[in-house]
C-alpha cells in the first residue's frame, strides 16, 4: 500500500527555478565542469535551461520515452477535475507498483547531431523514479562510442532509496514532486509555452554555431 503521510510538493515554475539554481550551485561545487548539457527531453530541459546559465557550453537533447500510452496520457482532461488529495494518491500508487519496472525499456534516440565525444558531458533530468531512463540513455551513448568517465548525471530528486540508476548529483532524495507541466498543475499551459520559447532558443543558438 502507498504510504499516505508521504508529502508530495507541488513545484510552481518560480520553485522550479529555485531549485535548478541549487542543483547547479551543487554541481559546481562538485568541481565538475560540463562543457556540454544532453538534456532528457522532455522534462529535463525546463532545469538544464537554468543550470547551462551557469555553464558556458551547448546544449541539445536526447528521448528516452516509454513505449505505449499510459493512464494518465489519455486521461489528463479527467485528472486535472481531481481534488489533489485524489491525484497525490494516484502518485503514490504509481510510485510503489511495479508499472515502470515492467515498462523498463526505452526507445533512446538523438534529433539532430550528436554531443562532441571528446567533451565532458552533463546529462539533466527532472527526477529518477525507477532509474530506467537515465540508465538507457547511459547505455546507449556507450554503445554509440562515448566514455562512461566522461558522463555526469543530474536530477532535481530521487523518488526511490533503490532505483536501477543513482544519479550523480541528486538535490533531494526519497522526495516526490508534482511539477508544474504535469497535467494537475495550474501552471500546466504556461509551462508548455515556455517549454516552446526553450526550444526555440535553442535552435537559434544551434543555428547561430
Amino acid at each position: 500500500m502507498p504510504d499516505k503521510r508521504r508529502k508530495i510538493e507541488d513545484v510552481t515554475l518560480v520553485k522550479l527555478k529555485e531549485y535548478s539554481a541549487q542543483l547547479s550551485r551543487k554541481i559546481q561545487d562538485s568541481g565538475y565542469v560540463a562543457e556540454h548539457i544532453l538534456y532528457v527531453e522532455r522534462a529535463g530541459l525546463f532545469i538544464a535551461c537554468e543550470i547551462v546559465q551557469n555553464f558556458t557550453c551547448s546544449i541539445t537533447g536526447i528521448y528516452a520515452s516509454r513505449g505505449g500510452n499510459s493512464f494518465k496520457s489519455n486521461f489528463k482532461i479527467l485528472l486535472r477535475c481531481l481534488p489533489k488529495r485524489v491525484t497525490d494518491l494516484m502518485r503514490r500508487i504509481e510510485e510503489k507498483s511495479n508499472i515502470h519496472n515492467v515498462k523498463s525499456g526505452r526507445n533512446v534516440y538523438i534529433e539532430g547531431q550528436f554531443p562532441p565525444k571528446r567533451n565532458n558531458i552533463l546529462l539533466v533530468d527532472d527526477a529518477i523514479d525507477t532509474g530506467n531512463s537515465m540508465k538507457a540513455v547511459v547505455n546507449f551513448l556507450v554503445s554509440k562510442g562515448y566514455h562512461q568517465d566522461s558522463l555526469h548525471s543530474c536530477v532535481l530528486t530521487t523518488t526511490r532509496k533503490h532505483p536501477e540508476y543513482r544519479a550523480d548529483i541528486s538535490l533531494f532524495n526519497d522526495v516526490s514532486f508534482a511539477f508544474p507541466w504535469s497535467y494537475t498543475s495550474k501552471e500546466y499551459h504556461i509551462s508548455w509555452e515556455l517549454y516552446n520559447k526553450y526550444k526555440s532558443d535553442i535552435c537559434k543558438q544551434a543555428c547561430q554555431e
